[in-house]
């Protein structure tokens, strides 16, 4: 009577836990060290595979080429099916870690494309996923269908819908499937903002593929800016418009990390480059209310933009105040620099600032990017 498989598939594997609190038992086949969940109808088909145990049961061949033809073992079983009633054929390669004890093992082996562990990875290295977006939960439980292989099957299997590969439920690894896996490499894609734009890169160029964490502005501090009337110095060899120069005579700021005044003797240099557009690059000192004061010199680069009766409006200090903000744009960037170790955080900051202006002074909120 001809061996049958059911004979060895639970001397064939070792079974083990690669967490105390892992709910599901793995088993490691003791002929080529593949690693599984503890499954029996799995392990039967693996060992149906598996080249180091048909070199020892040669009698067991037979089955192994009945399933792998489609049909029915001497059993009567067929190789798993998928959610469709097609039948599936799951190859098994040798295990790159021939030596390794499932005892030594300190978590369950990542999976391939596959289905077959993947050889494990440095610490140090990036995972071939990490420059793609993430996916949230819900696309995660959405990509994959839960079935088990047998009623009385303790663990649930989960199948991804774009490459019908076969997983333990477990979301970590689905997550990590997903981030490898071929057919839903287009759908993460389209995740990557850059590919929206009108002109895009080569599809197979790696700037396609890389999700850059956008920058979140949040409003930082407020400074208001008392000015003089401005001193027009007219054009020169350095510029192509018409040059201003406008002095500040103090000011008050007040924020998230502190407050205080701005000093006398800031300098904000305009230069209108066309009737509905102005430069504007400008300094500033920035005293805080510290019981020692600390000074932070405030730079600020920008445009001033609007249509052309409005920013004529605009250069007369009673009539700009009955100009809507919303009229016109100024927006600025700002950076700030101090040699405080209070505020040494402050150095290596990026300030996006929205203004307007107000009779003698002009109004910034500073957004601060992270």
């Amino acid at each position: 009577m001809p061996r049958h498989v059911d004979q060895d598939v639970h001397a064939a594997f070792v079974e083990f836990r690669a967490g105390q609190d892992d709910k599901c038992m793995s088993v490691q086949c003791i002929y080529c060290q593949q690693v599984r969940a503890k499954n029996t109808t799995r392990q039967k088909q693996h060992l149906l595979q598996c080249t180091g145990y048909l070199n020892a049961h040669p009698d067991v061949a037979l089955q192994a080429s009945a399933v792998a033809a489609g049909g029915p073992a001497p059993d009567g079983s067929y190789a798993p099916d998928d959610v469709s009633g097609q039948h599936t054929t799951l190859s098994f390669m040798p295990n790159p870690r021939i030596n390794a004890s499932p005892n030594q093992d300190q978590g369950r082996p990542s999976l391939g494309p596959d289905g077959t562990p993947a050889p494990k990875k440095q610490k140090t290295k990036q995972s071939s996923g990490s420059n793609m977006p993430e996916i949230p939960l819900r696309d995660v439980h959405a990509a994959f269908v839960e079935f088990k292989a047998k009623e009385d099957d303790k663990c649930i299997s989960a199948r991804c819908i774009y490459c019908n590969q076969v997983r333990a439920k477990n979301t970590s690894r689905q997550r990590e499937h997903l981030l490898v896996c071929p057919g839903y490499q287009p759908v993460l894609k389209e995740k990557i903002p850059a590919n929206h734009l009108r002109h895009q890169f080569d599809e197979d160029d790696v700037a396609s593929s890389l999700a850059i964490p956008a920058p979140a502005l949040n409003l930082d501090f407020r400074m208001s800016i008392r000015v003089k009337p401005k001193i027009t110095v007219g054009g020169g060899a350095g510029n192509n418009g018409r040059q201003s120069w406008i002095s500040c005579v103090g000011g008050q700021w007040a924020g998230r990390w502190g407050k205080g005044v701005l000093l006398p003797g800031g300098q904000d240099t305009q230069i209108m480059v066309k009737d509905t557009a102005t430069q504007i690059d400008a300094r500033y000192l920035m005293q805080t209310s510290d019981e020692h004061p600390a000074v932070i010199i405030c730079k600020i680069k920008g445009w001033w933009t609007g249509d052309r009766d409005v920013m004529e409006r605009l250069q007369d200090p009673v009539a700009a105040d009955n100009v809507a903000a919303h009229r016109y744009q100024l927006r600025v960037t700002m950076e700030l620099e101090t040699g405080d170790e209070r505020y040494q955080d402050l150095n290596t900051g990026l300030w996006i600032g929205s203004g307007c202006r107000r009779g003698a002074e002009i109004v910034y909120d500073a957004y601060r990017t992270n």
